[in-house]
């Protein structure tokens, strides 16, 4: 009897080593994932409808239904467009306990804020505006922690966009024809505006046929764009192709044209993907509204130890708008996207990608 007592004693001393050594991690790992991940979003755009397009609002969008199904405790505030406010609405996150902010660097209005304050945060995340890498020194320098940058790739957004207009008049390619541009770039103290006026360079610069007659500087407005399209397409009569730094700007081009009557002999493109473009334009480039979803993501990889970190990355995720893309479009401007699930990127079983979102949706 006292060895039976004895073995059942190391059987039961084994079991509890066995239960220390091996199941201690998966419990480690699952305490870690359900752990709330704080993260506030300083967000520049506006939270309704403004004369520079819903850009920024449908990045909300995406990001809150990304936060919602990876359990982060996602805030966002907004600036409205108004850089004094972006000013203070930085400082007042940073006196908050959010575990990371994620903030965009427009005309340096976020560098200038962090290197002023006297508060510093260790995890600062850049969301499609990032300062350059001097300014990112500066920032480490003085305490902050700087651990991501999510970028597109303007220069092939503005490249793309040239070169899908050219396609939309010059339909034999071993036929050369020559034709005129009119180019309304966005604001040009702006990364992202000149990123995409060099694609655009880039492209014309490199094919004998289509000269750029003019070019503006419209500040991403659909206002101000209406304004300059009236007399520069009174100006210019034979221009056949406007590109357009983003939807917005396109939109008031395309009700310029319509106003005098010229739209019918003029291709307008621009970029974002806005609602109600495949009625208004001939051609929009568009995907980068997923990048904030794409950076939530990295980050809950980053939280489970599933990417040692995360970095800088430049994404070439535009794409010319095609019905290929309906499904993804429409989830965004009619807020389906919790038909996704978006914890299963988190894993990387699927790749965060476009085309793997539009596959998820059934309409």
């Amino acid at each position: 009897m006292g060895k039976l007592t004895l073995s059942c004693r190391k059987v039961f001393v084994f079991i509890t080593l066995f239960c220390i050594s091996y199941l201690h991690p998966i419990s480690s790992v699952v305490a870690q994932d359900a752990a709330r991940l704080k993260v506030t979003f300083v967000n520049p755009g506006s939270s309704g409808v403004n004369p520079t397009g819903n850009f920024w609002l449908n990045v909300s969008k995406v990001m809150s239904a990304v936060a919602q199904d990876t359990n982060i405790d996602l805030t966002i505030l907004y600036a409205e467009r108004n850089h004094i406010l972006m000013k203070e609405l930085t400082k007042q996150a940073l006196e908050s306990d959010a575990d990371y902010l994620i903030l965009v660097d427009e005309k340096r209005v976020i560098t200038e804020a962090l290197l002023d304050s006297p508060k510093v945060h260790p995890n600062i995340l850049f969301l499609l505006n990032s300062p350059n890498q001097l300014e990112i020194n500066r920032l480490s320098a003085k305490g902050f922690g700087i651990k991501a940058a999510i970028l597109p790739d303007n220069y092939q957004a503005g490249k793309e966009l040239a070169r899908e207009l050219v396609k939309t008049v010059q339909k034999d390619l071993t036929v050369t024809e020559s034709f005129s541009m009119l180019a309304f770039l966005g604001d040009i103290a702006t990364n992202a505006a000149l990123e995409r006026e060099q694609g655009l360079l880039s492209y014309t610069n490199r094919i004998s046929n289509v000269n750029i007659v003019d070019k503006v500087d419209a500040h991403w407005s659909q206002q101000r764009a209406h304004e300059l399209a009236r007399g520069l397409l009174r100006r210019h009569r034979n221009v056949e192709l406007i590109w357009c730094a983003n939807d917005a700007i396109a939109f008031g081009v395309n009700q310029a044209a319509i106003e005098l009557g010229i739209r019918d002999k003029i291709k307008i493109g621009g970029v974002n993907w806005d609602s109600g473009h495949e009625d208004k334009l001939d051609v929009s480039i568009g995907g980068h509204v997923f990048l904030g979803g794409y950076l939530l993501i990295e980050l809950k990889k980053y939280q489970r130890g599933l990417v040692k970190y995360i970095g800088t990355q430049k994404v070439a995720i535009f794409r010319p708008y095609s019905s290929t893309f309906e499904p993804v479009y429409k989830a965004i401007h009619e807020d389906n996207l919790n038909q996704i699930d978006f914890s299963q990127f988190v894993d990387g079983k699927k790749s965060y990608t476009i085309m793997t979102l539009n596959k998820e949706l059934n309409f």
